[in-house]
């Protein structure tokens, strides 16, 4: 696993990244749309992995190809009868209007159920616990008062060992003004309590409320919770992790000209995968799985958007299409999903145009 992390912070880590981490969360969103097509009675032609032109195929079934493609940037389905027209019983254009929506929806709940499977695992097997590392004490604050030095570790607050995949200094801010109980550990490793009153946010300013500077977040073995606890906390970051992208929506115009050091607002591809693996050692297996989980509950959201091709844009023309009628509804939903496709590469051009300019320096 080392070496499999250092190669994945070498030159070819950006490309593995998206090989090993973006891709198979994108292949299993189009294996939701295969699984649910299949269960409605809708044939599928063909499975790729990747995008054209065909490098092989790898399985033939009795009515499904599936393929590997040379562009190794996703995946797709091709169902069969997708043409306008078509009178094949078990193809897509005979399929009824709730067989279709199911199938466009299913792809985003295995990416949320992804999402949640992978945050199951990292608050319950593979938790760990984490210890602050503190780089520095300030003079005259609460942590210098009681004691506290540069180089100590703080395992847990009142009792409550820290998350080392969660943020612990929001549980410090969120208990600014009272008395709270810290487990030190010093640089010989020896343990103690200390109880102090932290400063209260006015007092804080932007000093901090313990007045402390972080070195590290130190990973220090497992983390045990009961099941109940595992569920609820899984849950709550899915969901946490979901909402995280549609923020990032709301800056995405400035994403492309912001400066080198605040980075874009919203990251694609390429920024992803350059961050991914620019901190893939320090991250380690755990981190590079919450990143996954991250990227599922986020491609689960961004698809729920009605703009065409995202699932929920083809959700929205389906549903256009069955209330306009006829001829008219046939061609606006092709207007839309034409219209949808352009701006979609335009959206990716846009947010590509920024992770370059964060990459190289770049930014206006």
């Amino acid at each position: 696993m080392t070496e499999l992390l250092a190669l994945v912070g070498g030159v070819l880590g950006p490309f593995l990244v998206l090989l090993l981490l973006v891709v198979p969360l994108i292949v299993v969103h189009e294996l939701g749309h295969f699984i649910v097509a299949r269960r409605r009675g809708i044939a599928v032609e063909e499975f790729g992995i990747g995008f054209p032109p065909r490098v092989a195929v790898l399985h033939r079934g009795a009515r499904t190809l599936l393929t590997l493609n040379a562009l190794p940037f996703g995946g797709f389905v091709r169902m069969a009868g997708a043409t306008e027209g078509s009178s094949e019983p078990d193809g897509w254009e005979r399929a009824s209007l709730t067989s279709k929506v199911l199938v466009m929806l299913a792809g985003v709940v295995v990416n949320l159920l992804v999402a949640f499977a992978l945050m199951f695992a990292l608050a319950g097997p593979l938790a760990e616990r984490g210890e602050l590392l503190l780089a520095d004490v300030q003079p005259g604050s609460p942590a210098a008062n009681a004691g506290i030095l540069p180089g100590e570790r703080i395992s847990s607050l009142n009792g409550v060992p820290f998350d080392r995949f969660e943020t612990p200094l929001v549980g410090l801010r969120e208990a600014a003004g009272t008395d709270v109980q810290l487990t030190i550990l010093s640089s010989a490793n020896v343990p103690r309590e200390i109880t102090l009153r932290l400063r209260t946010i006015e007092e804080a300013a932007d000093q901090g409320v313990l007045g402390i500077s972080i070195a590290d977040l130190l990973p220090a073995g497992p983390l045990e919770r009961p099941v109940t606890d595992v569920v609820r906390l899984a849950a709550a970051r899915t969901i946490e992790a979901g909402g995280a992208i549609i923020g990032g929506l709301a800056d995405l115009f400035s994403a492309p000209f912001r400066s080198a050091e605040e980075g874009p607002a919203l990251s694609g591809p390429v920024g992803i995968a350059v961050g991914v693996a620019g901190a893939a050692e320090r991250l380690g297996f755990s981190g590079l799985l919450q990143i996954a989980a991250l990227l599922s509950a986020n491609l689960a959201i961004l698809n729920l958007l009605p703009i065409p091709p995202l699932d929920g844009g083809r959700v929205a023309a389906l549903l256009l299409r069955r209330a306009l009628g006829g001829e008219r509804g046939r061609k606006v939903e092709q207007a839309l999903v034409t219209v949808g496709a352009l701006a979609m590469l335009l959206l990716f051009f846009w947010i590509t145009l920024g992770d370059l300019a964060t990459v190289f320096g770049g930014g206006a």
